[in-house]
């Protein structure tokens, strides 16, 4: 951490000349003290709808103020208040045969919401018959297949439990605290509903091979919804007008998520490359913004809340945007920016970089921007930008490595963030952002490419 600080001086005087406009160079010691704050046990990890959340939220509103940007969201202020509300279990839920018990969480992880259930254990694999699953609930016998098991309860299962991929079992505790359930954000139209899978119960390893044991025994799951809880998160909105009159109407948005995980079973989540990174880029790039001569377009910053949570923030902004859609020009979301990626370590990598011509048109002006190396991920629907770009905005997300060990980890932390990387790529997009606010480029969509 020391060593890179020290880099980090140096950095930004080695940098600075880049810029054609006085004082626009990054400032790091800006960017890390952004960055520390975030990651910083006071806001213990700004787990959603929570008061870190909030606390948050007033931080960010507070450095935008001290850059002397205005605020955007209604009268003017900087904080866009977002309620929804989230289905909860009465009481976690329980597999129970005879006196062993297991807790949702724990042993089990209920999966999909289902009813109360009683019946038999059998224990089915792949190539077992479809009829033996009624009235029972099944112990599938394999890699968990979600073809296979919706056929088992289609044939009648009552429920079915299996043993979880590793990706989930890497994410368990984590979601054992998602809502069984969609969210309702307060003020937003509810999408339409999805199919509700089947109901699947994961079991650890170790609970699957006790569970086998007591094939042919009764079981009986209980898993009773109890009252919605009703909570808040917080969009921190900014902007710095045009100065040039249609295009002051022409607005460039530039956005990240400031929510994490938080705290998990005494365990603190800082969050640090996701998305304190992207958070500590917006703010830079609305303090140099604002220190230049301004811009023929509007430049706004939007800090979403709760994108970890399913996008409440982005939701709730989508319907409450304070510009109109039409007017966005393009939208950039900065995730996960502070650890470069094996497979190029220079660059960033801009989601559905072949969906539009803003990718090649910002790279073609300086900056470290390429192709997604990981189109089988399809980061380009997984995070806020998404949302934007349905609505027919070219809305990108630009990231550097996205699968890092540190990735929804304890170790996600300032320590474990490439500061002099970090800061290399926030200036080398500079410049190429200033010439999208004053060009009369208008990105679009390549052709069919369209979401």
């Amino acid at each position: 951490m020391l060593r890179s600080l020290a880099l980090l001086a140096g950095m930004a005087t080695a940098l600075a000349p880049m810029s054609a406009h006085a004082g626009s160079g990054v400032c790091a010691s800006c960017v890390t003290s952004t960055m520390k704050r975030l990651t910083g046990p006071d806001l213990a990890g700004r787990a959603c709808g929570t008061d870190d959340d909030l606390a948050t939220a007033r931080y960010l509103a507070r450095r935008f103020k001290a850059y002397g940007v205005r605020g955007a969201a209604p009268g003017g202020g900087y904080l866009q208040s977002v309620q929804f509300r989230a289905p909860a279990y009465a009481s976690p839920p329980v597999l129970q045969i005879g006196e062993d018990r297991y807790v949702h969480g724990e042993g089990i992880l209920v999966q999909t919401p289902m009813s109360d259930a009683a019946g038999p254990l059998v224990i089915l694999n792949r190539d077992g018959a479809p009829a033996e699953a009624a009235g029972r609930i099944v112990l599938f016998d394999g890699p968990y297949d979600p073809t296979t098991a919706a056929a088992l309860v289609k044939a009648g299962a009552l429920a079915v439990i299996a043993t979880p991929p590793d990706r989930l079992l890497k994410a368990w505790d984590q979601l054992a605290l998602r809502p069984p359930g969609p969210v309702e954000v307060l003020g937003v139209e509810a999408p339409s509903p999805r199919p509700i899978g089947p109901p699947v119960i994961f079991a650890r390893p170790e609970t699957m091979a006790t569970l086998k044991l007591r094939a042919g025994t009764s079981a009986r799951i209980t898993a009773t919804l109890g009252s919605p809880i009703l909570r808040t998160t917080y969009n921190v909105l900014a902007e710095i007008p045009g100065r040039s009159g249609q295009a002051r109407r022409e607005v460039v948005l530039l956005s990240a998520h400031h929510d994490h995980l938080g705290v998990i079973d005494g365990q603190l989540y800082p969050g640090a490359n996701d998305d304190a990174s992207g958070t500590a880029a917006v703010l830079e790039f609305a303090r140099m913004m604002k220190s230049g001569r301004g811009h023929k377009r509007t430049v706004q910053f939007a800090l979403f809340g709760c994108e970890e949570q399913g996008g409440h923030g982005s939701r709730y902004y989508l319907a409450h945007s304070p510009a109109p859609l039409g007017d966005i020009v393009a939208n950039l979301q900065f995730e996960m920016i502070g650890v470069p990626d094996p497979k190029d370590s220079k660059a960033l990598m801009l989601t559905g970089w072949d969906r539009s011509n803003l990718g090649p048109a910002l790279k073609a002006r300086g900056a470290s921007l390429g192709p997604d190396l990981y189109p089988e991920e399809n980061f380009f629907m997984r995070s806020d930008n998404y949302r934007l770009a349905k609505k027919g905005v070219v809305a990108h997300t630009i990231s550097a490595w996205p699968l890092p060990p540190t990735y929804h980890q304890p170790t996600d932390t300032l320590e474990n963030v490439d500061l002099p990387f970090m800061i290399g790529v926030i200036q080398s997009l500079a410049d190429p952002i200033r010439w999208l606010l004053d060009s009369d480029f208008k990105p679009d969509w390549n052709p069919g490419m369209k979401p």
